[in-house]
This record gives C-alpha cells, sequence and structure tokens, in this order.
C-alpha cells in the first residue's frame, strides 16, 4: 500500500489509505471528546494518559484507600465522565510520593490504569519511581507570588514552594534577579512530578503556583 494518499495507488488501496485516515481522525475526535467531558484534575501516580486512563480504569476505589496520606478523592457527579474516578486536589491534600507507591500497587492487574511510573527527560536521564511520577507540571503566577511586585503586595523573599517540594533544587529552585531584587521560584519541568505539595504549602490565600494536569 502506497504511504501517501498523493502517490500511485490502485483504487482498493486508495480506500484503505482513506479508511486509516478516517478511522485515525475519528479516534482523534472521540478522544477530545472524552477528555474535554471531564474537568481536568490530577490522577495518582502512574495514572496512563487521560483517555487511556478512562477507559482503564474500573472505578473500584481499591487505590484510595491505599494511600497513607488520604490524598485520594473519588470523583463526583461534577466529573463528568470521570465519575467515581480516584483524582487528588492538592489544595487540600497533595501526594507525598510514597517511595513504594501503594496507589500504584493496588490497581487492579486487569485495569492497569496505575503503573509502575519510568521516563526519560530531554537530557537522556532515566527516571524511575516516585522520581518519574508525572501529574501534571506545576505553574508559578506571577500576580500571586510574594516575590513579584504586584499591586497592593509587598514584595518579599519567599522560597515555600521550594522548600516543600520533594526535590528541592532539582524539580523548582530559586533563582536570582538580574537587577538583585528578590529571588523568583523556578519550575523545571522536566522534573516536577505535580505531587502539589507546593500548591499546599503555598502561603498566599489564592495558590501562587499551581499544577496544570497531564492531558
Amino acid at each position: 500500500m502506497a504511504k501517501k494518499l498523493d502517490q500511485p495507488q490502485g483504487r482498493g488501496d486508495f480506500f484503505k489509505s482513506l479508511g486509516t485516515l478516517v478511522a485515525g481522525f475519528m479516534a482523534e475526535q472521540v478522544e477530545e471528546a472524552i477528555t474535554k467531558a471531564s474537568p481536568r484534575v490530577l490522577r495518582p501516580p502512574g495514572a496512563l494518559d487521560e483517555f487511556a486512563f478512562l477507559t482503564a480504569c474500573t472505578r473500584c476505589g481499591d487505590c484510595i484507600p491505599a494511600c497513607p496520606q488520604d490524598s485520594i478523592i473519588k470523583g463526583g457527579s461534577n466529573m463528568g465522565l470521570g465519575l467515581n474516578a480516584p483524582y487528588l486536589d492538592p489544595r487540600s491534600m497533595p501526594c507525598f510520593l510514597c517511595s513504594d507507591l501503594p496507589c500504584v500497587k493496588a490497581c487492579p492487574e486487569e485495569a492497569r490504569a496505575l503503573v509502575w511510573p519510568q521516563r526519560t527527560t530531554r537530557d537522556g536521564e532515566l527516571l524511575d519511581g516516585p522520581r518519574a511520577v508525572r501529574m501534571g507540571t506545576a505553574r508559578v503566577k506571577e500576580a500571586l507570588c510574594l516575590t513579584y511586585e504586584h499591586d497592593g503586595v509587598n514584595v518579599q523573599a519567599c522560597r515555600t514552594c521550594v522548600d516543600r517540594c520533594p526535590y528541592p533544587g532539582v524539580a523548582i529552585r530559586i533563582v536570582d534577579t538580574e537587577d538583585g531584587s528578590v529571588p523568583h521560584p523556578e519550575v523545571m519541568e522536566d522534573y516536577c512530578t505535580g505531587c502539589g505539595l507546593c500548591v499546599f504549602g503555598c502561603p498566599t490565600v489564592e495558590p501562587a503556583i499551581v499544577v496544570d494536569p497531564r492531558h
């Protein structure tokens, strides 16, 4: 079969190619519709990508009591297609990245919605276990962060997010400014696990750091 529709091919091959393209397009549309039908939330460590997770998760809830910190919540009626699926609200209770990731071990073998995490950074470093967790990526909201100048707030040094991070100086660090003013926190995306400990500890009323869930 020719690899492209604009390459010479027979009528049968043409329709096979067209069918493959349509099937791929429809699959993408279905995936997008399903993921958009539910709020974007943080899934437990080791979760598959959102579409795969929602379709694989049996909603058994076994991962919820397995968490020693009671961080994992069962999705309510406001979660759309994520109803009864486990998620985390880091402002209420973040993930503490247990060394043995009991939530992953509790996921039934037949579901495999949570798997032991492994990933490679852009620099080629292989991460395994808790370090490889990728629930999302933290993002500093400069308009709320105490280390940035904005209306009604006096600039002040703060490193709470760094101190709360399980990998301080690696996943998030404090960087000096060119003008010598108060240093700011900076997220190192490749190493951020999205655990939400920084969100949990942020001293501002509305957290100045959030975690954008992984798709």
